[in-house]
């Protein structure tokens, strides 16, 4: 879905550089985290990082066919982690810091990953990041935030981590080949002046502008036989193009 994917990339941009882990803010990687077989965690981070992730989502019970372009509730998933190994060491005492003047414990690993996590929400909530105006008005409302952490010391690694999930109920996805507005736009608008590499992929995903027949058709969900009787159906027939699909090659459209 196209809203799961856009609150994603909007989120990572929001986020990246506002915090301690600076740009090191990832999309999806699940290695930057993981538990292993014998249920200790493990990272191929070489620093403090951010990941971020959609999981699950659910529209509502009852959905019909005419329905399916609602995204629904969303989960968005940020961890952030830290281990021993990404420590900074201060020249001067030769002291292994987590950041400089934040010494290398317990306490300051915790300590360091709850101000990642109020970093995250500032860059989310800042009025002025352009990103996170757009992460914002991709939603109608935050339904609920939960908030975990985990640690372990067995590896000998010693990870400290947390994870910040939020739910969302995101606006429905635009329709095949409908005209972007609102929203859409000022999405598509960052992603070509960011020369975001998803930018052309989702264009396709969006659709080159369709005649208003198709365009009702997809929105509604209705056979060709309730387009012949709502006489929404091309002058001429063309029943056959309404809802194609452009290949991927096609022709994009500009925001």
């Amino acid at each position: 879905m196209l809203g799961r994917i856009a609150w994603r990339i909007c989120a990572i941009e929001a986020i990246k550089g506002r915090t301690f882990v600076d740009d090191n803010v990832l999309d999806s990687q699940i290695a930057a985290l993981d538990v292993a077989s014998d249920g200790t965690l493990r990272t191929d981070q070489e620093k403090p990082f951010i990941a971020v992730y959609t999981d699950g989502a659910l529209a509502k019970e009852g959905l019909t066919v005419r329905e399916l372009h609602r995204s629904g509730d969303t989960d968005l998933t940020i961890e952030s982690g830290v281990t021993a190994a990404m420590l900074v060491m201060n020249s001067e005492t030769g002291e292994s810091q987590v950041i400089p003047g934040l010494p290398a414990t317990d306490r300051d690993f915790e300590f360091y990953l709850d101000s990642v996590g109020r970093q995250v929400v500032n860059a989310l909530s800042d009025p002025e990041n352009p990103w996170a105006e757009v992460w914002r008005g991709l939603t109608s409302s935050i339904r609920k935030m939960e908030r975990k952490r985990t640690s372990d010391a067995a590896s000998g690694a010693r990870i400290a981590a947390h994870q910040l999930v939020i739910t969302g109920d995101l606006l429905p996805d635009p329709v095949f080949g409908e005209p972007l507005k609102g929203i859409w736009v000022k999405l598509f608008s960052l992603m070509e002046e960011k020369q975001h590499p998803y930018t052309h992929l989702m264009k396709n995903l969006v659709g080159v502008p369709a005649a208003e027949a198709a365009v009702q058709q997809r929105r509604f969900g209705m056979t060709i036989e309730e387009m012949h009787a709502q006489l929404l159906t091309p002058a001429g027939g063309g029943l056959e193009t309404i809802g194609a699909i452009d290949p991927p090659d096609a022709q994009q459209v500009s925001p």
